[in-house]
């Protein structure tokens, strides 16, 4: 019985052995690899390793590295999840792993040669010192674009270049193949890598991708140097902050507000709804949309030479005037030029071309920097700059789309403005993402946001200016945060009150806010205008007619929620 118990634990123990023995499962980790690389004639590499990996029981943490620069990486055989790690890039394993597993990842290399000295050496990592395993069989091939004369010299990290003398190699027509001898093995951690001196003209390098980089970002750096000393000596000036007013400022008219706040076009619409609400004029709109300025009485030295003058132009030929006629179209263009004439020299302290040779020097900045950005993104191909040329050009005008934003809230068309402006910063970003250069795209983001900024009311201003600037501010500010038992008692007050004030909001870009403050409070009919149809009650009904009125003036299309409907015909 004795015997009989020895001999079943024996067989036990060597059923146990053979169980274990094929999957190597109750040892350490090892694994077999195989790197086969083509080299292209920029010397970028394509690489293919073949992993054969005996895993230990129960293995659930193990990452297969890879250079830091590899770039589009695959993996078949197991999920992964990439992390980057300081100089290399790993594979994280997901799941528990153990017994025998083949891996097969895919990924290139790219700027591997170095051209210095008239020749050329090129370098590649063939095995990352990552690897936390025993390599029990290790094999590559390097195939190069063409036959070379030199003698490449291969290396690792523990043997250095020692590790010849325990590989088998073989050198044939551009190519080179090596194995570790039988018996041989590379310990965890351990690295190869590959090097070949070649003359000056073997690689080309004309096409290769990022060789512009560091001079784009250099030259980006010194233009922004350019652009903050231009604004220092020319353009600086103090902040200027809102000032607590409930009034308009005394001495411009609403169609001056644009140039006046942001040095934009001056408004010939908002003048003629100003002066209707001062009763120089009224506005006659009939049922077919036609709209007609007929003057009150005749504008003398109480307001502006130029407002005079552009006055008795609309009214040269009698006392009404036609929107849609010669000289109300003539007196649009001249009415702009006169106001940026009459209030140039009394607002701004330089002229308008300073501040745009600022934002071009911004753009300037941008535009390099984009240059450099699309000539890392785009693969190495002869015609790559017909490409790279038109996409930097199309980045400096997000630049330029990006400084807008700056002071898009105190110009028409806000929105826009803003969408444009979100699509530039998309466009930049991906470029950036795309090239690695998302550090440097964030600032030239963040640059040209500043310039924008800093130029959102314009130029420096005189000491006058930067009052009047202060005091519309203001009175936005006021517009937009009385609450609406301060606009009622003003309205009782002064029952044109709301008629008045609505040019003045209009200017500052918060007509509509400004409307609807009144809370539908009953309104007596506006003096100015003479709209025919059903007369609105409301501030907000008056709000609707009076963006048809303004867009008729302006020479617009009308809003579409506001288009009268087609008659039909009988």
């Amino acid at each position: 019985m004795r015997r009989f118990l020895l001999t079943i634990f024996a067989l036990l123990l060597l059923a146990a052995q053979v169980c274990a023995a094929p999957g190597q499962s109750s040892g350490e980790t090892e694994a077999e690899l195989n790197t086969d690389c083509v080299v292209a004639g920029d010397g970028s590499c394509d690489i293919t390793l073949q992993a054969v990996i005996r895993f230990a029981d129960g293995t659930e943490d193990f990452a297969i590295p890879l250079p830091a620069s590899a770039e589009k990486i695959t993996l078949t055989g197991a999920d992964y999840r990439t992390k980057r790690d300081g100089d290399c890039i790993l594979l994280c394993l997901q799941g528990i792993y153990s017994g025998t597993v083949r891996l097969t990842v895919t990924y290139q290399l790219p700027d591997n040669v170095r051209s210095e000295g008239g020749v050329q050496e090129f370098s590649l990592t063939l095995l990352s010192p990552r690897w936390s395993c025993i390599i029990r069989r290790y094999a590559f091939q390097v195939q190069f674009p063409k036959p070379f004369d030199g003698m490449p010299s291969i290396s690792s990290g523990y043997r250095q270049e020692l590790i010849e003398n325990y590989l088998n190699i073989t050198i044939g027509e551009g190519s080179v193949k090596a194995s570790l001898l039988p018996n041989e093995v590379l310990n965890d951690h351990d690295e190869m890598s590959i090097r070949l001196t070649v003359p000056e003209d073997y690689f080309d390098l004309r096409f290769v991708p990022g060789r512009t980089a560091k001079v784009a970002v250099l030259l980006f750096l010194m233009l922004c140097f350019v652009s903050f000393v231009y604004w220092l000596l020319f353009l600086r000036g103090r902040p200027i902050l809102p000032k607590r007013q409930a009034m308009p400022p005394e001495g411009g008219n609403a169609g001056e507000i644009p140039y006046l706040l942001a040095e934009s076009r001056p408004d010939l619409a908002l003048m003629v709804v100003h002066w209707a609400s001062l009763g120089y004029l009224t506005i006659h709109r009939s049922k077919t949309g036609k709209i007609y300025l007929m003057r009150q009485i005749d504008m003398g030295n109480e307001r502006k030479s130029y407002e005079v003058a552009v006055f008795r132009s609309l009214f040269s030929r009698g006392d009404r005037c036609d929107a849609n006629s010669g000289e109300y179209l003539r007196t649009k263009d001249s009415a702009a030029d006169r106001a940026r004439e009459y209030w140039g020299s009394r607002v701004f302290r330089q002229n308008g071309e300073k501040v745009v040779i600022l934002r071009l020097l911004a753009v300037a900045a941008g535009l390099a920097l984009c240059v450099g950005c699309f000539d890392a993104a785009l693969p190495a191909v002869s015609w790559r700059w017909f490409l790279v040329i038109p996409l930097a050009l199309l980045g400096g005008a997000a630049c330029w789309a990006l400084q807008q934003l700056g002071g898009c809230m105190l110009r028409r068309h806000a929105l826009r403005t803003i969408l444009l402006a979100l699509a530039s910063l998309v466009y930049l970003l991906v470029a950036g993402k795309k090239a690695g250069m998302l550090g440097w795209l964030l600032l030239c983001v963040l640059f040209q946001l500043l310039v924008g900024g800093s130029l959102r009311c314009g130029g420096p201003r005189t000491k006058a200016g930067s009052a009047l600037a202060s005091e519309l501010l203001g009175y936005r500010r006021y517009l937009l945060s009385a609450p609406s038992s301060v606009f009622r008692g003003n309205l009782r007050a002064d029952p044109q009150y709301f008629y008045r004030s609505l040019p003045y909001a209009d200017a500052l870009l918060v007509g509509k806010l400004f409307a609807a403050g009144f809370d539908n409070s009953p309104m007596e009919p506006c003096d100015w205008l003479d709209w025919e149809g059903r007369p609105s009650r409301t501030a907000m009904g008056f709000y609707a007619r009076y963006r048809r009125l303004m867009a008729g003036l302006r020479g617009e299309r009308e809003p579409a929620q506001y288009r009268p409907k087609p008659r039909k015909r009988s």
